[in-house]
């Protein structure tokens, strides 16, 4: 388990993970790799939505994928959270954000 300090725009990671969506989403697949499909199950989220959040936590790099090929030779996308745990600090009208990462 390590930490790292987000230097990117702490406030933008800020929001990006605390949205209710986001949550439910990081919370899926938080102990093993899920689908699209069964994250939206689980959580009911759209997929589309579970789509757009996941390319933000990819572009951030707060998701693993993985790709596997079924029998019929189709890709099948698993998204995995990265995360373990957030710290933030606020001070002097700053955010510092520290991600905990698996």
């Amino acid at each position: 388990m390590s930490i790292q300090d987000v230097k990117v725009d702490d406030a933008h990671i800020l929001k990006i993970i605390t949205e209710p969506q986001s949550r439910k989403i990081m919370e899926a697949i938080q102990e093993e790799p899920k689908s699209v499909i069964q994250i939206s199950e689980e959580t009911g989220i759209i997929q589309s939505m579970i789509y757009r959040r996941l390319h933000k936590f990819e572009k951030h790099n707060l998701v693993k994928t993985t790709v596997k090929i079924t029998d019929e030779g189709k890709k099948s996308f698993y998204y995995q959270s990265k995360i373990n745990g957030v710290n933030v600090n606020y001070e002097n009208g700053n955010f510092q954000v520290e991600l905990i990462f698996n």
